[in-house]
């Protein structure tokens, strides 16, 4: 091998046909972009593997049908993930074998322990569309988790500042896909001076058209790649807050049904489900899909359904008038300016839940540049060859812990409690031990800090829960996602919530706040109703909800049969 040219993809077989049966239909349509090899087994992968690496080479995608280890130490897909962590990785089976007891076992066993990204059937005519798919599919997944898509947007700041890391953060969770560069690389300063700007010390944002945004706002950046901010000055139908899977599913069964819909997000599409790195329990998905995916088809879903959006606009209060609700909307970008106003004649409330910050004062100097609140997936590879901890046993602490451990030299989750068992599922828990990621039990943070260099996290101290013993642990970075609560303060006293900020909904408003409670007449509650009559709750927000993906999508989409029946029978379709 040869380290020039474009990214490897590996064909292994010790069968001459089935190499034959792939190479030809694989070099056909991928050479114009990808070095398409071959190796005749295991051994002479993993010796290609290893030449490829040494000579700076990088490799997008193995595909073989043996996944033996050699010599007794490591297979081919292993091999693959440890020089090049991007890599996608498929066990080539022939059609039909997945009846084939022995095969789907080796499927199912390999996925768990985090050996394959999935399986590849072998082509038998040509074209094979199927085939062609899944190796689209992988090539899509490689393309994006190495940052080889088109970048038309670059982040020019210093890594030590938590402003750079939000702006990549924003770009990443829009699908906006943005280089970032040191202010003092060669190719930053000549940016720069192509577009006549100096750098202050304050992050820079440079365009698709070669503008430079200072520092931008929000709201700027999101104009800046073609979102909205704007709110319509006449009524709507139904108003959604906030674009997280609930949101999105109320927005897409809303518009679809001929409601004049409104969606409004303070941050980005997809909530905190957007920052997933994969979600595999998700139905349809048998791959896993990233959540920022899934958020961006959802989004696009909606808008063609002729969902209206308003980016970075968050509500700060909502009351009752006769026709309806008024609800109070923060001015786009403006600090300070006056509230707009939005009437809608129904709300739905999706605005989820964010992580709870740790009490322990160390880390506070560090948060947006070694420490995170939530599953950051964007910040993933800048952990290569760092000691990492995940804070928190949930299946979001253990997504983040699986994608960081492609990247960071180790990974530890620290969790309260005895095991995983209770809060993380089993298919999780399975991958994360394959993965090699550590677990710390019975132990919370307590404090952080830097010993070396006073700008980079190198160290935090967590406490027993059971003796109240304090140990200095290694950590580079670490990613919080824990202690998850609704953000629901600003709602009028009418909306019944719980001591936590949870808002109860249907039957429970009569059980939990008696008749008094409820201020409608004439009828109960509906399904997933507030005490304010009109004023729905789903997904996280509201209390008794189940913490997954499935779940805040079933209810943002149910909801609105019931926002129908609120506003009547003349209402869309």
């Amino acid at each position: 091998m040869h380290s020039a040219g474009p990214p490897v993809i590996l064909v292994v077989s010790a069968d001459e046909g089935v190499r034959a049966s792939l190479l030809e239909p694989l070099r056909r349509r991928y050479a114009d972009d990808y070095r398409v090899v071959e190796a005749d087994g295991p051994a002479s992968a993993v010796a290609a593997i290893e030449e490829l690496a040494t000579e700076g080479g990088s490799m997008a995608l193995v595909l073989s049908d043996d996944a033996s280890p050699v010599d007794d130490h490591e297979s081919v897909f292993a091999a693959a993930r440890r020089r090049f962590p991007d890599v996608r990785r498929g066990l080539v089976i022939e059609w039909g074998s997945w009846a084939d007891r022995v095969t789907s076992d080796a499927v199912l066993q390999l996925m768990t322990h985090v050996q394959i990204d999935y399986y590849v059937v072998r082509p038998t005519h040509s074209p094979d569309e199927s085939f062609h798919r899944a190796i689209t599919d992988f090539l899509r997944e490689h393309e994006a988790a190495a940052g080889k898509r088109h970048r038309a947007y670059t982040v020019i700041g210093d890594v030590s500042q938590p402003r750079t890391h939000e702006l990549r953060n924003r770009l990443a969770r829009a699908g906006v896909p943005a280089d970032h560069l040191d202010p003092s690389a060669d190719d930053a300063v000549a940016m720069l001076d192509a577009a006549g700007v100096t750098y202050t010390g304050v992050p820079l944002v440079r365009t698709a058209d070669g503008r430079v945004l200072v520092d931008p706002d929000d709201a700027e950046l999101a104009r800046a790649y073609g979102l909205t901010t704007s709110l319509p000055d006449e009524p709507v139908d139904v108003v959604v807050i906030g674009a997280g899977p609930a949101g999105l599913a109320a927005a897409v069964y809303a518009s679809s049904e001929g409601l004049d819909t409104l969606v409004l997000e303070g941050e980005s599409i997809g909530g905190q489900a957007g920052s997933s790195s994969l979600i595999r329990n998700y139905l349809g998905f048998s791959r896993g899909v990233s959540g920022s995916e899934l958020a961006q088809r959802a989004y696009q879903q909606a808008w063609v359904f002729g969902a209206r959006f308003a980016h970075t606009r968050r509500v700060t209060a909502v009351r009752r008038v006769d026709d309806g609700f008024e609800l109070a909307v923060s001015a786009a970008g403006a600090n300070g300016a006056a509230a707009d106003v939005v009437r809608a004649r129904a709300v739905v409330l999706a605005t989820g839940v964010t992580y709870r910050r740790l009490a322990a004062p160390g880390l506070a100097p560090f948060v947006g540049s070694s420490v995170f609140y939530g599953a950051s997936s964007v910040e993933a590879r800048a952990q290569t060859d760092r000691d990492v901890l995940v804070v928190g046993g949930g299946n979001s602490a253990g997504q983040a812990a699986l994608h960081l451990a492609r990247y960071a030299k180790s990974v530890s989750l620290v969790v309260r409690g005895p095991s995983l068992a209770a809060s993380m599922s089993q298919y999780l828990i399975d991958q994360l031990d394959a993965a090699g990621v550590g677990l710390i039990t019975g132990s919370h943070v307590v404090d952080a800090g830097a010993t070396h260099d006073v700008d980079r996290l190198d160290h935090v101290v967590l406490e027993r829960s059971d003796s109240g013993e304090r140990v200095s642990v290694p950590a580079d970075a670490v990613f919080v996602t824990i202690g998850a609560r609704p953000h629901t303060e600003w709602l009028p006293p009418e909306v019944l919530r719980d001591q936590w900020g949870s808002v109860i909904t249907g039957p429970e408003v009569l059980e939990e706040g008696g008749r008094r409670a409820w201020l409608g007449s004439g009828r109960d509650p509906y399904p997933l109703e507030s005490s304010m009559p009109g004023f729905f709750a789903v997904g996280d927000v509201r209390r008794g909800s189940i913490k997954r993906v499935a779940s805040a999508v079933g209810e943002g989409s149910v909801v609105i049969s019931t926002v129908h029946q609120h506003l009547g029978p003349h209402t869309g379709g």
